[in-house]
């Protein structure tokens, strides 16, 4: 059975002398694993479309688990990620988290424009790259379950606010004076609550951010996909916003990423 479906590669694995094997996200059938025969050699037609961060029209042969390339047509390289290592670093980190998130046989059409949108920002080179990061990271998050409650202070519903505690784990903000009483209730200096609740207090991460920095996290995950960076921040609040996307992102996804960790070694 042929399938046609165009789709992103955001993993290749060489298979022996002349063969790869693709992790391919598409829209209507997830991430899938294409098989692309002889797509090592310089002479396949296959050759391009198999390359890392190529967006391509495949026509696929279905087999029990595995697809195979019976023919491909290139719709987008992104050969300009690759003029900068940062750029490159960035981008490997975004088909990292796009792989971890998704799966197979499921609708993943919102996270693959998001995605592609992400790859031209930073082939182009018109947006900073911790922008293109930090909002990649929100959504991405938030495609992946777990939406932020955005309404104001999760206590009292005031809203807005001069400052936000926002608590990475429970996904929720607070206003000053509910944040200090919460704080205060979880205090263990007179025994007065169990060992269980100190451990819970111990374990949540509270961030604090400015008006400004909230209000992009509305945006970013409010914003139509074609205007996800048409927005700016002051240096400092930058700094807040991406802090604050890479904590909420790496703690619901409950994991590390080796290419994080390449793209902060260049950067930082």
């Amino acid at each position: 059975m042929l399938i046609t479906t165009k789709g992103l590669v955001i993993r290749e694995t060489p298979v022996g002398d002349f063969d790869k094997m693709l992790t391919v996200l598409t829209s209507e059938h997830g991430k899938i694993s294409v098989f692309a025969k002889g797509s090592k050699k310089l002479k396949s037609s296959s050759f391009v479309c198999s390359q890392m961060f190529c967006y391509a029209e495949f026509v696929l042969r279905k087999t029990t688990d595995v697809f195979y390339i019976n023919d491909c047509t290139l719709i987008e390289g992104f050969f300009d990620i690759r003029n900068t290592l940062e750029g490159s670093a960035l981008a490997s980190y975004i088909a990292d988290v796009a792989r971890d998130i998704s799966t197979e046989h499921t609708d993943e059409t919102n996270l693959l424009r998001l995605t592609l949108n992400c790859l031209f920002a930073i082939s182009k080179g018109k947006k900073p790259l911790p922008v293109i990061k930090a909002v990649f990271e929100l959504r991405a998050v938030c495609y992946a379950g777990f939406l932020p409650r955005l309404s104001g202070c999760d206590i009292c519903g005031c809203a807005p606010l001069p400052t936000y505690f926002f608590d990475i784990d429970s996904g929720v903000f607070y206003c000053e004076e509910c944040y200090h009483a919460r704080a205060k209730l979880f205090e263990d200096e007179a025994g007065k609550i169990s060992e269980a609740e100190s451990i819970y207090a111990a374990a949540h991460t509270i961030i604090q951010i400015s008006p400004s920095v909230f209000a992009a996290v509305i945006y970013s995950l409010s914003a139509p996909q074609e205007k996800i960076f048409s927005f700016t921040l002051a240096e400092d609040a930058l700094h807040d916003f991406a802090v604050f996307c890479e904590k909420y992102a790496l703690c619901h996804l409950e994991r590390d990423f080796k290419t994080l960790e390449f793209y902060h070694s260049l950067v930082d």
